[in-house]
């Protein structure tokens, strides 16, 4: 279990670029635009068109790979990360998982930009309680199979309510099956309504519940985009046989 930290990092604007999403086919062209507009600076977002070749550079940590088709070649140019020893991660179907890492669970092509962006938003933006890349990468390295879920809800019992969903979410079955899980809470800090330690008490009650084989880690995350009064809670579950769940 995570202890709460508080944060003191300098400036991540000031990080190199060592995230990269590749988009495979113009086809993934709208996708990759719109996690351009995220302007994360520590992050590159490029499109693949044939002959379909893309090198690991040194500084390289991780690498999303996006496929709506041309899979065979996703998984070619996502091996040759992976045996770098690049954190390999597949939003794509018909997905070789010998290449990767980890591959999403459970989504749908039309989900896979808001995805892109819960993975990158814990590593690329500051947050309140420490988490950065290498708590993503004990999550996700070798798990075979990753699934992320967003919950949002508003008013006195929001956390609360939140929490209730996603336990909802992640049924007895699915449990079993996760081996790492990271839960990120966003809040508006400029809101008429601030995040209460009483608010706080209930997630962490709820983050002694999973069993003590899951690592579990979590952050809090300011999110002026999150709308007054309402907060939001995403889960990133792995496990290499969540697919199954």
């Amino acid at each position: 279990m995570a202890e709460m930290e508080l944060l003191d990092r300098e400036c991540i604007t000031n990080l190199p670029t060592s995230f990269r999403v590749i988009g495979i086919g113009e086809a993934t062209e709208e996708i990759i635009e719109t996690v351009k507009s995220y302007g994360y600076d520590c992050v590159s977002a490029t499109v693949l068109t044939e002959p379909f070749e893309c090198i690991p550079a040194d500084e390289d940590k991780m690498v999303i790979i996006v496929a709506k088709d041309n899979e065979d070649h996703a998984n070619s140019i996502a091996k040759t990360f992976h045996d770098a020893g690049v954190l390999t991660l597949g939003l794509l179907a018909n997905s070789d998982c010998d290449c990767y890492d980890s591959v999403v669970s459970k989504a749908s092509y039309t989900d896979y930009p808001e995805l892109i962006k819960a993975i990158l938003q814990p590593i690329a933006t500051q947050g309140m309680v420490a988490y950065d890349f290498s708590d993503l990468q004990t999550t996700l390295t070798d798990s075979k199979h990753f699934l992320i879920k967003s919950v949002t809800r508003y008013g006195n019992e929001r956390v609360a309510e939140a929490i209730g969903h996603i336990k909802r979410t992640i049924t007895l079955s699915m449990l079993d099956k996760i081996e790492g899980l990271s839960i990120f809470l966003y809040f508006n800090r400029e809101g008429k309504q601030p995040l209460l330690m009483q608010e706080m008490r209930t997630l962490n009650d709820f983050l002694s519940e999973p069993p003590e084989s899951i690592y579990v880690i979590w952050a809090v995350y300011p999110d002026e985009s999150i709308k007054d009064e309402e907060i939001k809670i995403t889960i990133l579950a792995a496990g290499k046989e969540l697919e199954n769940g």
